[in-house]
């Protein structure tokens, strides 16, 4: 998993897009589709450059059973590549890159109290959903 794991550290941001478009991100927390995601612990956007085909093959390479149409959640990707905050960040950046949805209380159950959210995300309730499809 150590390159999954690089790719995460290169290409992934903790917090809000930085791609210089959103500005007044604190004053106006909704951002662009496509910009960043939330999944509940905090939000996750990507850097320039990260592309969603080599994320692909990474984990093709080295987790491909996160394609196989089934939910994986961040306490499973999290022992994978030996992380938890990590996962959550390989979650969120599939989810920008196309591989997957990003599964998570804050975009399931946005109606729900905040303090819900983290309870249910804290047993593992943030997950990662790839359609059958990417596998192929």
């Amino acid at each position: 998993m150590n390159k999954l794991y690089q790719f995460v550290e290169e290409y992934g941001i903790r917090g809000d897009c930085e791609c210089g478009q959103c500005v007044d991100q604190s004053a106006n927390p909704t951002q662009p589709e496509g910009h960043a995601v939330d999944i509940t612990f905090f939000k996750v956007a990507v850097r320039p450059g990260a592309s969603g085909e080599v994320l692909r093959r990474l984990v093709l390479e080295e987790a491909p059973t996160y394609l196989d149409g089934k939910e994986h959640n961040y306490l499973e990707v999290g022992g994978d590549i030996g992380d938890q905050g990590a996962a959550l960040m390989l979650i969120g950046m599939g989810h920008l890159l196309g591989l997957w949805k990003a599964l998570s209380p804050a975009t399931l159950m946005s109606f729900m109290p905040r303090a819900f959210q983290m309870e249910v995300a804290g047993m593992g309730g943030v997950s990662l959903q790839a359609p059958l499809e990417a596998a192929q």
